[in-house]
């Protein structure tokens, strides 16, 4: 526990129990218990307990479990395909009507004809290329601002409560905006209908 608190950076902690057994026969045979929870790869983290005694596979088991349920971090919402999904979704949105911004700034100086769909086009495919790092880096900004796993020191994780709600702030900012911009747009869409109508 010491060198945990101290150090700079834990990645991930491995706890081993085995008896001689286990330890002379390379795990063929014998008692062990494995615990391995990595930060940085979730795929990583297994919990794996093996022995001839079916009662304390069981007890070790379930043991080590209720441990780990009491250790629950809230961070399942922003770690969901959902989340991946709306990424996706937002980034490709804004970088269409980024897309129609730009082309409309960029048509009036090209002696084209059809410069608005040629510049339209342009920087699509630009954004379209550019999106596909920066959707990565979207999710890996997500990944380490809410871990699956995150090591919990009080002393050193000030910062990262702090990126939290900061992240968590822009997030919901963000979707308040385009969601204001949609209403909006649609309400102008449906208030044409209505006069056309009348």
């Amino acid at each position: 526990m010491r060198y945990f608190r101290l150090a700079k950076e834990v990645e991930r902690v491995l706890l081993t129990v085995e008896t001689g057994h286990s330890l002379r026969s390379n795990r063929a045979i014998g008692t062990y218990l494995e615990l391995r929870l990595d930060e940085k790869d979730p795929n990583t983290c297994i919990l794996t307990v093996t022995s001839d005694d079916k009662d304390w596979v069981d007890a070790s088991f379930s043991a080590v479990h209720d441990v780990l349920t009491k250790c629950k971090n809230k961070n399942g919402w922003a770690r969901t395909a959902w989340t991946q999904f709306s990424a996706q979704i937002i980034g490709v949105t804004l970088g269409f009507v980024f897309s129609l911004w730009a082309a409309a700034r960029i048509a009036p100086t090209l002696a084209i004809e059809n410069s608005f769909v040629i510049a339209f086009l342009f920087v699509l495919l630009m954004f379209s290329n550019v999106w596909t790092y920066l959707n990565q880096r979207i999710l890996w900004l997500l990944n380490a601002v809410f871990p699956n796993l995150k090591f919990y020191r009080p002393d050193k994780e000030r910062l990262h409560r702090l990126m939290q709600t900061i992240v968590g702030s822009i997030v919901v900012a963000i979707v308040m905006y385009v969601l204001s911009h949609v209403f909006s747009f649609l309400v102008d869409i449906l208030s044409g209908f209505v006069r056309k109508g009348t």
